[in-house]
């Protein structure tokens, strides 16, 4: 049983490592990381995201200032999540995401449903 457990689990992993959604997925997470605009937009929503993290500790969270710090957050987030390749990515992202799902759901599924019975029956 444990052998055929594994060598399902290999013909899964092959499926996956040849699945045209993980492997846009992977194209783009590369393309990403060598995308020097991308990196400039990720590298200033950081800079927001450590001055907002800063300013929590001088400011109260509804004082003029913080909002400044919010408002500055918000436009590099949205800038970089604005960027093409970023939606581009974010859309395989969540492509491969929906896939793992259903995949945890066929493996896992009944596996719970037997679990909370066992809880049930005790």
């Amino acid at each position: 049983m444990v052998s055929n457990i594994y060598l399902l689990a290999g013909e899964l992993k092959d499926l996956l490592d040849n699945d045209e959604r993980i492997i846009r997925l992977n194209k783009l997470e590369n393309e990403l990381n060598n995308n020097e605009e991308v990196m400039a937009l990720s590298y200033q929503k950081d800079l927001a995201v450590s001055s907002y993290g800063d300013a929590l500790n001088h400011f109260a969270n509804n004082s003029e200032e913080m909002k400044k710090y919010q408002h500055e957050l918000f436009l590099k987030k949205e800038a970089l999540d604005n960027h093409p390749l970023v939606k581009s990515y974010l859309k395989a992202y969540s492509e491969v995401r929906d896939l793992y799902f259903q995949i945890n759901e066929i493996l896992f599924n009944d596996l719970s449903l037997h679990q909370k019975e066992k809880r049930v029956s005790r």
